[in-house]
C-alpha cells in the first residue's frame, strides 16, 4: 500500500514539474518586467528574452505589490524597451495580452499614460492610459485605421489594483481585479512598430513628453496571446512566474512526501 501511495505521490511531483516546466517556457510570454531588484538604470527582462528596459528619472521601491516595485514621478520617469521586440514589431499581431499592476499617488487631472507603443504613423496601436478623474482606457488601433476602447472604472489613488487588456482576434477585453470590466467583438489585426524612442514605453505618452504616470507599477508583462479570465487572475494572484520560485515549492512539496515514508 506505501508503495502504491508512495508510486502516486511521484507521478504527482511529476506533473507538479512538468506543470512548472510549462510555465517557465511560455513562449507567448515576450516580456516580464517583475522590477524585484534595484537594477539601477534597467528593468530586467525577467521572461528571459533579454528585451531589458532603459530606465529614465524612476525610483524603485521595495513596497511593490509582489516585491519591488518602479515610482513615476508624474513630470519625467520613462521605461523604455529596446526599439525592436521580435515577434512583436516584426509581426501583425492578431491577439495578444498585456498586464500589470498600477497604484496612483494623485490625479493631476489630466491623462496619465501606464504604458504606449507606436505604428509607423506616429500613433499609438495599443495603450492603457488614465484620464482625469481616473478613469482608465485600454486602446488598441487596428491596421484598418478604426480604435477600439474598453473602460475600466475610475481608480483609487495610493492603492494596488491590477489591470489586464487582451484581443483573441474576436474580442477585446478589459479586466479590473481579474474582472471584466469592458468588452468589444471586432476583427482585424494590430501592429506595434518598431521606435527609436522604445517599442513600447511605461510611466509616459510614447510620441512626446507629456501624459506623465503619477504612481507606482509592478509585474508588467506583454504576451502575444490572449489570456483566459482564469489565466490573468493566476499571475494576479501568484506573480506571472510564480511570487515563489516553483523549483522551490518542487524541492518543498518532494521533502514533504519522502518524509511521510
Amino acid at each position: 500500500m506505501k508503495r502504491l501511495l508512495f508510486g502516486l505521490a511521484f507521478c504527482a511531483v511529476l506533473a507538479f514539474s512538468a506543470n512548472v516546466e510549462a510555465i517557465w517556457n511560455d513562449s507567448d510570454l515576450v516580456i516580464y518586467y517583475s522590477f524585484d531588484k534595484d537594477d539601477d538604470k534597467e528593468a530586467i527582462d525577467d521572461s528571459g528574452n533579454g528585451f531589458d528596459a532603459e530606465i529614465d528619472g524612476g525610483e524603485w521601491s521595495k513596497d511593490g505589490q509582489l516585491g519591488g516595485a518602479m515610482g513615476c514621478d508624474g513630470a519625467k520617469t520613462a521605461i523604455k524597451t529596446p526599439p525592436e521586440i521580435p515577434g512583436v514589431t516584426d509581426v501583425e499581431l492578431t491577439e495578444f495580452t498585456v498586464e500589470h499592476w498600477v497604484m496612483l499617488e494623485a490625479l493631476t487631472g489630466g491623462v496619465q499614460q501606464v504604458w504606449e507603443s507606436l505604428n509607423a504613423a506616429g500613433a499609438w496601436p495599443a495603450e492603457t492610459f488614465i484620464e482625469g478623474p481616473g478613469n482608465m482606457t485600454f486602446y488598441v488601433y487596428d491596421t484598418k485605421g478604426t480604435a477600439h476602447r474598453t473602460p475600466i472604472p475610475a481608480l483609487p489613488t495610493k492603492k494596488w489594483v491590477h489591470i489586464a487588456g487582451t484581443y483573441d482576434g474576436k474580442v477585446q477585453k478589459s479586466y479590473l481585479n481579474g474582472k471584466v470590466t469592458g468588452e468589444e467583438d471586432w476583427s482585424g489585426k494590430t501592429t506595434i512598430f518598431a521606435s527609436p524612442t522604445g517599442a513600447i514605453v511605461l510611466c509616459k505618452d510614447n510620441e512626446a513628453d507629456i501624459q506623465y504616470l503619477n504612481g507606482f507599477v509592478d509585474e508588467f508583462a506583454f504576451y502575444t496571446r490572449a489570456l483566459s479570465e482564469d489565466e490573468i487572475n493566476a499571475d494576479m494572484n501568484d506573480g506571472v512566474l510564480f511570487a515563489v520560485d516553483p523549483r522551490e515549492k518542487l524541492s518543498t512539496m518532494w521533502a514533504g512526501i519522502k518524509a511521510g515514508y
